[in-house]
């Protein structure tokens, strides 16, 4: 509650940092989804329960996702003006 009195104290737009804060989040995304794709295909890790061929296969392939849109979101961000055309 106090964090909330805070930003419309300070008269920042709520929508508007809520936007930057998605795209920071989507930056952070590769971040803490890598760790978990290599943990998940090592099998000394996971003994029986790595994963197999196609679950390898569609997690690089949208990890591959994610960094390409982890490069996009801040470029559409600026080219967009923050959304506004």
């Amino acid at each position: 509650m106090a964090g909330g009195y805070a930003v419309i104290a300070t008269g920042i737009d709520p929508v508007e940092l809520t936007e930057y804060a998605v795209v920071l989040s989507a930056v952070a995304l590769p971040l803490t989804y890598l760790p978990v794709l290599l943990v998940a295909g090592d099998r000394e890790v996971m003994g029986a329960h790595v994963n197999g061929l196609l679950a390898r296969t569609v997690g690089w392939g949208y990890f591959g996702l994610i960094c390409v849109l982890t490069v996009a979101a801040p470029v559409l961000l600026i080219v967009t003006n923050g959304g506004g055309g």
